[in-house]
């Protein structure tokens, strides 16, 4: 419940937003200066101290995943506030459902007053304006699916007219400096585009021309367009992946495709893709990078007996990874120097295989030495586990055995601290912003290399969360645990479903030394059983 005390003074988060479309009507009213300036007299006249301002400037407030708001949540959380100000509930947020938990639920249960200023509402002081805000909740929604209806009609509009309203610019093009709906030709890029569709008319793999592209020094299309700011040892890399997508773009030939893709819903930043009879085709609109017949020839149907078969299961692929890159490792065919018509499996760095140009080294070893070893050292281990009179506290190996809980829970607490460190640092940046320290378009490009960071860090999140609760739940039952590792025991030629219940992964330095990874701690004593 609310503390009714008037002498009490608040410490409050004032809190700001303006939207995109806030923007572009240039309403000096609800712009962040007036926000600020409205909210400061406010608190100065109602005795209540601003401990910090929150804002996020060109957010929408159809969803509540923003910068500023989420800071405003963590300190209320911690503590650090008992009071958020709006100039309006507009400006917490416009969508009706997620609005009203805020305000009529999360914000009383926490014990934070909450005051809309020109709706004359204050939790401290209810003067019967509660049973009017959920409407005014409800018509801001409605303005917000008005705008959504609007902003999306008119881009459709644009982009049946050839206008070009994506986001990402195709490589070997950019934007007309008259008009940025309009591309032009890119005079650099261009000729590379043509060039890898030459290579591949003339039969050279999609792997082949990343790796002829790499080793020229090309820069990928995502380093070339300044995307990518965090290097890492695959920056500067061309994929095959890459090409494909290439070789498979009709806007070479001139044809503009848009509008592939559509929200689930308003409030949902998933997209779906839509079937192709919805997606906007304009041919023609484009200038030609390569010619219509050169395009059908790359990409013809490859004849059946062009297809490549996979004969080879083997027994660990998909477990043995490189200890230096963390790539899973791939299966190779090698010729017997001695016997050309017998060919040996060995395993080796993915990294290494795909890219060369010295990102890893090759870490080579034979399938089936690999197999045996690794076969005997799990026998060897379980059989030490299954027997209690026998097991010691801390088993010594050779091979150092490890638990991979310990592995993924170091990875999630690293992930969490840097998804606060880049919200401390998104929060900052628009104070740089709103100080003139940094400039307009400083700060958009800044923020969105940080966002997609954070990004990538929730998505490892949520997967080693996951990955936590499987590991743990699937040795929880100790009978059930026991029966897996008697039943390995038992079988003289365990299957890949088998280990794959066992282990999580086969590590592989440079020097050959293997660490195997279990699904559950081996080196603890289990006293229950």
């Amino acid at each position: 419940m609310i503390d009714y005390l008037t002498d009490k003074t608040y410490k409050a988060g004032a809190y700001l937003r303006l939207s995109i479309e806030d923007e572009k009507k240039d309403i000096e009213s609800i712009s962040i200066t007036n926000q600020r300036a409205f909210i400061k007299d406010y608190a100065l006249k109602n005795n209540i101290e601003i401990y910090d301002y929150y804002v996020d400037d060109g957010y929408s407030g159809g969803n509540f995943d923003r910068p500023g708001f989420r800071r405003l949540i963590n300190d209320i959380e911690n503590g650090v506030i008992d009071c958020v100000i709006t100039k309006d509930m507009s400006r917490l947020g416009r969508e009706f459902i997620e609005t009203g938990n805020y305000v009529f639920k999360y914000f009383p249960e926490h014990n934070i007053r909450y005051i809309a200023i020109l709706e004359n509402y204050d939790t401290l002081n209810p003067n019967g304006t509660e049973d009017i805000l959920p409407f005014k909740a409800v018509i801001n929604d409605m303005y917000l699916k008005d705008i959504s209806k609007k902003i999306k009609s008119v881009r459709h509009d644009m982009m049946a007219k050839g206008e070009f309203v994506s986001g990402s610019v195709p490589y070997g093009y950019k934007r007309s400096e008259e008009n940025s709906k309009v591309l032009v030709i890119d005079e650099y890029a261009a000729p590379i585009v043509k060039r890898i569709f030459e290579m591949k008319n003339d039969g050279i793999t999609n792997n082949m021309i990343a790796r002829t592209l790499t080793n020229e020094g090309i820069l990928p299309p995502d380093v070339y367009r300044g995307k990518n700011i965090n290097k890492t040892i695959t920056t500067n890399i061309w994929k095959a992946c890459t090409v494909g997508h290439i070789l498979q773009n009709e806007c070479y030939i001139g044809t503009l495709t848009q509008g592939k893709y559509e929200r689930v819903s308003l409030k949902s930043k998933k997209k779906r893709l839509l079937p192709k009879s919805k997606w906007v085709v304009r041919k023609n609109v484009l200038p030609k990078i390569i010619s219509n017949d050169l395009f059908e020839k790359v990409n013809a149907p490859k004849r059946k007996e062009d297809t490549r078969f996979r004969q080879y299961d083997y027994l660990l692929k998909g477990l043995v990874v490189c200890a230096d890159c963390g790539k899973t490792m791939t299966v190779r065919r090698v010729k017997n120097r001695h016997h050309p018509e017998i060919y040996t499996p060995i395993y080796v760095c993915r990294t290494y295989a795909t890219y060369r140009n010295n990102v890893c080294t090759m870490h080579y070893y034979r399938e089936e030495d690999l197999n045996e070893l690794v076969l005997k050292e799990i026998r060897n281990v379980l059989s030490k586990y299954a027997n209690n009179d026998k097991l010691e506290k801390q088993y010594e190996s050779s091979m150092c055995s490890f638990d991979v809980l310990k592995e993924y829970e170091t990875a999630l607490n690293s992930c969490r601290d840097k998804v606060i460190t880049i919200d401390k640092a998104i929060s900052d940046l628009y104070k740089d912003k709103a100080s003139g320290i940094i400039s307009i378009d400083e700060f958009a490009g800044i923020k969105k290399e940080l966002e997609k960071d954070r990004k990538e860090n929730q998505e490892k999140i949520a997967y080693l969360e996951i990955s936590i609760s499987e590991s743990k739940n699937l040795f929880n039952d100790e009978k059930a645990k026991m029966k897996i590792i008697n039943d390995f025991l038992k079988v003289k030629n365990p299957n890949k479903q088998m280990i794959r219940t066992l282990i999580n992964k086969v590590e592989i330095s440079e020097d050959k030394s293997i660490k195997i990874f279990f699904n559950f701690n081996v080196n603890e004593v289990n006293d229950g059983r």
